[in-house]
């Protein structure tokens, strides 16, 4: 069963301009130490070597904010119950594309406690786009329910000399990677309405659009994968590290050399109604393979890809809401955050 034809059109990707707009403030650092709204800023780091926006306080809203030329990262998160909307993220480079000098330096990492990152484009990172929690701390709490919701994470071949890195040369990671205390809870991180798009050519091995590994339970809907090597990369147990839990449901995939990439016994892998659309070579790597509780349910038809630049690409057809299998697996972690303090 599937949704009438003007339900389905739904797009992955951004849904509304990003960005400061001309009259904005211009900065060359945010520090938020205290509640409240910030908006229309332009943070632009020329090429210095700090993090660009800290947040520590709780109840945050970052809005329309232009966030720029950093060799650190772009966003650090350290407070709970904070929103990332509207913004534009990008050129963050860290070292240079050389494998033994490639530096990270992310779009938004840190460690937070109700997190939504919303119609934001995030680009030209040298880490990750996204990238929770990198000292996999669990005081004064670990990471948990992030929602990220009508983003435009990508890379590509930079267009001009940028720090230490050079015209042509492509940054990045991975869109999102994750990393979890081993002795904390199971970190719960919801990704829906996403286009990610050109992650995997880069100065690593095995880059992907997602790379979702160790204690985290991540639900992957409706998202839209392009030119990336490797969508979603799965990784189960080693050493003290727990197996990872994904969901994946009604995604569409193009360009793709592995669709999944599923290492070490991953557990829980569960895979709903896929779209492959064209120049896909591969939907499974013959890696190790998965472990106990992976499924996989239905497909769908991808719609023709639109030609380059696109901010935002049609889902496709839709399952429609209550389509077996269903359960409380399948559900964003919890609500998304307000950016304001409860009353």
């Amino acid at each position: 069963m599937f949704l009438t034809e003007a339900a389905a059109a739904v797009l992955a990707g951004l849904a509304g301009p990003v960005g400061a707009r001309p009259d904005a403030k211009r900065v060359s650092r945010l520090v938020i130490d205290r509640p409240g709204v910030y908006e229309n800023i332009l943070v632009d780091g020329e090429w210095g070597e700090h993090d660009l926006v800290r947040i520590t306080a709780d109840d945050v809203v970052l809005r329309h904010c232009t966030i720029r030329h950093g060799r650190r990262d772009g966003v650090e998160v350290y407070g709970r119950n904070v929103r990332i909307e509207n913004c534009h993220i990008h050129h963050l480079l860290h070292g240079t594309y050389r494998a033994e000098k490639n530096l990270d330096a992310h779009g938004i990492t840190g460690r937070p406690l109700n997190l939504t990152v919303r119609n934001t484009e995030i680009s030209h990172v040298s880490g990750d786009a996204l990238q929770f929690d990198p000292g996999r701390k669990v005081e004064p709490w670990a990471w948990d329910n992030v929602l990220v919701e009508h983003c435009f994470l990508w890379t590509g071949p930079l267009d001009r000399d940028c720090a230490d890195y050079r015209r042509g040369e492509r940054p990045g990671e991975n869109a999102f990677d994750s990393k979890v205390a081993p002795a904390g809870p199971r970190a719960r991180i919801t990704i829906r309405h996403t286009l990610m798009l050109g992650w995997g050519h880069g100065a690593i091995g095995n880059g992907a659009a997602l790379n979702l590994k160790e204690k985290v339970q991540a639900v992957i809907d409706s998202c839209v994968f392009v030119e990336n090597d490797i969508a979603f990369r799965c990784r189960g147990s080693g050493g003290d590290r727990a197996s990872a839990w994904v969901t994946a449901r009604n995604c569409t995939v193009y360009r793709t050399a592995r669709v999944f990439r599923l290492e070490s016994g991953v557990e829980n892998v569960r895979i709903f109604h896929l779209a492959v659309g064209e120049g896909v070579k591969r939907e499974f790597d013959p890696a190790p393979g998965p472990g106990a509780g992976h499924e996989v349910h239905g497909s769908r038809r991808a719609p023709a890809l639109a030609a380059w630049p696109y901010t935002a690409l049609p889902v496709g057809e839709v399952v429609a809401p209550g389509t077996p299998p269903a359960s409380a697996d399948d559900a964003i972690p919890t609500k998304a955050a307000t950016g304001v303090r409860d009353p």
